[in-house]
């Protein structure tokens, strides 16, 4: 009984949150001379359903959780000196559809049960518009990121400098550790690939950022000590062509070898993409393709950065060649402020034979968001939905469904 007694009192105080943080901020005429109260809340289903050789469902992950957080930020004292903490939670709600063997969703812990951690606790300084952000944060960048697609994004104890004034953006510093989406544990970077599970190393990161009108440009560069180096680049622009009409292209590549000491072994890998499109009168049609070398598999810590990163498959495995799909529509076009839809589809292979040989793999999304205006402002639903096809393996369904409210108390 006391397992449920923690689930269900977060449950109800997320709730009262959803009910009387409106009616407080709508209240609010001036900003806080304290700083700001925001937060979040998410009911979230997941579930992953494959066939195994075209028999019924063996392999389900499924979960539903409710969760959010609450984030106080102070304000810039003499425009130098700022600090945050941010407490998420994840928890199962009912318990119904959190079955211990149909865990694995990244929506709670591996055991689908609830998740509640202090996941930003940081300290800001501004000197001549170069921010320095000490401890528990959020990072967006290429490779390091907040992968936020599930109930908790991941955030990094870290110590960094950023430089962001109109279109350019400069980062770098060290990052310790990485809290997953599905754990309150903090882990060193070196530890979560799985190459080097019991060691304690950092990584260094520097990057910059480039994006003057119409022209985007991305160079990165990561490194764990003896382990593993990471270089990436994007370029990428748009280019109209008459009224109602536009064309844009993409390159993106990443290189990623062995490094110092090479503790987990000599080995590199490298990453290649090129797209273009063309928009016409509100509607968007995208084609590209990946190519990856055939030594090993690329390394990731968060959410991928090629445009071919589907719901289910990442396309870079050694030796994968994969064609990429996809459509959109501006629905402000025709007034559905708020909506916003798009189909892709990824055909990937990867070769028959030798150490890299792995099953050839198709995948088709529909993603569909609303975000609503007014009186519920503030309130948004994604659906998601995929079809995963593995030949020679097993084909797989995945749905997701969140309900989110973003509001601010003070």
């Amino acid at each position: 009984m006391k397992s449920m007694k923690q689930p269900v009192s977060i449950v109800l105080c997320f709730v009262l949150c959803l009910l009387a943080f409106p009616a407080w901020a709508a209240d609010e005429e001036e900003p806080w001379a304290f700083g700001k109260v925001s937060g979040q809340l998410r009911y979230y289903y997941f579930t992953q359903r494959d066939d195994v050789d075209g028999q019924a469902s063996e392999d389900v992950k499924e979960s539903l959780a409710l969760g959010g957080y609450l984030k106080y930020e102070t304000p810039w004292i003499q425009d130098v000196f700022n600090g945050g903490v941010a407490m998420y939670t994840s928890q199962p709600f009912p318990e119904t559809f959190n079955q211990t063997d149909r865990a694995g969703t990244n929506l709670l812990t591996s055991q689908n049960t609830g998740i509640t951690v202090l996941g930003e606790a940081y300290a800001k300084m501004n000197i001549q518009g170069v921010v320095s952000s000490l401890y528990r944060q959020k990072i967006e960048t290429p490779l390091i990121n907040s992968n936020d697609s599930r109930m908790i994004p991941q955030t990094y104890e870290a110590y960094i400098l950023e430089y962001d004034e109109d279109d350019l953006r400069l980062i770098g510093g060290w990052i310790d550790k990485i809290k997953l989406r599905d754990t309150k544990r903090f882990r060193y970077m070196s530890e979560v690939t799985g190459a080097l599970d019991s060691s304690q190393r950092g990584m260094w990161m520097i990057g910059g950022e480039w994006a003057p009108d119409s022209f985007e440009s991305k160079v990165y560069y990561y490194a764990v000590p003896d382990y593993i180096q990471t270089s990436f680049f994007h370029l990428g622009a748009t280019h109209p062509l008459a009224e109602d009409l536009s064309w844009h292209w993409q390159l993106i590549g990443l290189d990623q070898r062995s490094l110092g000491s090479e503790d987990a072994g000599d080995f590199n890998v490298a990453e290649g993409g090129a797209l273009a499109g063309l928009t016409v009168s509100g509607f968007t049609m995208d084609v590209g393709g990946t190519i990856v070398d055939d030594t090993t598999d690329v390394t990731e810590w968060a959410s991928y950065p090629f445009f071919n990163e589907m719901m289910g498959y990442s396309n870079n495995r050694a030796g994968e060649k994969a064609l990429y799909l996809g459509a959109s529509y501006d629905f402000k076009r025709i007034g559905w402020n708020g909506f916003s839809t798009n189909v892709k589809a990824s055909f990937a292979t990867t070769p028959d034979e030798g150490r890299t040989a792995s099953p050839d793999r198709n995948e088709y999304d529909l993603n569909m968001s609303y975000a609503f205006d007014g009186d519920l402002k503030g309130f948004s639903i994604l659906n998601r939905w995929s079809y995963q096809e593995s030949k020679g393996e097993r084909d797989g369904v995945q749905v997701r469904l969140r309900l989110q409210y973003d509001f601010q108390l003070l």
